[in-house]
């Protein structure tokens, strides 16, 4: 009988301390964050390249230095390879995940994003026109599920590096992409700006980057001087295509993205997207934390980088003055 007694006791002891156990361990999981209390988030890309990447880096830093992935929140990412029909479903997939929040990168995802989300907290960057998205209609006076980081391109800078470099240019050439809101505004921006220095802007229309090649031989057989490529989705993937023709033609080619550079741009002013985007991220976290977008106006940050191509300039027959080659941020060889 003793035995059972002692047999009993133990199994008792063993039962209390495996539900302190439990209990202890129950309680640091929620002190840590469990999985119930974890924020589920959504981040949607429109394409893979290089700014678009660092963009995507940046709000997962900016997010991470204000909340704990895997702790305070998971993280799913989600890309569309260019495509909008699956750009729409992953929109759509975002939703029936039960997201918490939505990140947007690229003016085409922020656009598919506001048409069909009407609840669910939206911040967006990589964007230079999210008015023409759809998100509101000034800074201020936004949609009230949104909220983000615009990125606005250089132009008043590239402009200046198209004086410096080609000082005769009077005639710019481009590619706009008319189903981008982003493209549009981005040329009429560059027309406007273009103009106050007694420039003139012409543009040859892109669909999609298997067009670019026809529609650079289009660009090129018009009196340009030199070709200012502004930001689109479809020129991103397909920037070379442009380059390469232009080279050939022995007319110089500048960007406003820090993948131009890599892809045949003799300079580039490009804003800084990795700053803007951590800051989208670091505004994620106040969403997360409760704070309402609706009461966040729309701001910008970051500034313009110089990346030179000494190669492509000299395909071009162009020799980058010194002085700049010196102050860039970045010479690409």
């Amino acid at each position: 009988m003793a035995e059972g007694l002692r047999r009993l006791w133990l199994g008792v002891l063993l039962i209390v301390g495996v539900s302190l156990a439990l209990l202890l361990f129950d309680r640091g999981g929620r002190r840590h964050g469990s999985a119930a209390d974890r924020k589920h988030v959504s981040m949607l890309a429109f394409i893979s390249a290089a700014d678009s990447d660092e963009c995507q880096r940046g709000m997962r830093d900016g997010l991470a230095a204000e909340l704990r992935e895997g702790i305070d929140y998971e993280l799913i990412v989600r890309n569309a390879q260019g495509d909008m029909p699956t750009l729409t479903n992953l929109v759509d997939a975002a939703l029936g995940d039960g997201s918490d929040l939505i990140l947007t990168l690229s003016t085409p995802t922020l656009q598919a994003a506001v048409q069909r989300v009407k609840s669910t907290p939206i911040v967006f960057s990589f964007s230079s026109n999210p008015l023409g998205a759809g998100a509101g209609t000034t800074y201020e006076e936004h949609l009230p599920n949104v909220t983000g980081i615009p990125t606005i391109a250089a132009y008043e800078q590239v402009l200046q590096l198209i004086r410096e470099i080609v000082p005769g240019a009077r005639r710019l050439g481009t590619l706009v992409v008319p189903s981008e809101v982003n493209s549009v505004s981005n040329v009429e921006r560059l027309r406007r700006v273009a103009e106050q220095r007694g420039l003139e802007l012409v543009s040859v229309a892109v669909n999609s980057s298997s067009e670019v090649s026809d529609a650079a031989l289009a660009l090129l057989a018009q009196p340009i001087d030199v070709v200012c490529q502004v930001p689109s989705n479809v020129t991103i993937t397909g920037f070379a295509s442009l380059a390469l023709p232009a080279q050939r033609a022995r007319i110089p080619v500048f960007g406003f993205l820090s993948a131009d550079a890599e892809n045949g741009a003799i300079a580039v002013a490009a804003n800084d997207f990795y700053e803007s985007c951590t800051e989208a991220g670091k505004l994620a976290a106040r969403v997360l934390r409760g704070e309402n977008p609706a009461t966040i106006p729309f701001y910008e940050v970051g500034s313009a980088r110089l990346l030179v191509n000494p190669k492509a300039a000299r395909a071009t027959g162009i020799a980058l003055p010194a002085d700049l080659v010196a102050r860039a941020s970045r010479v690409v060889e």
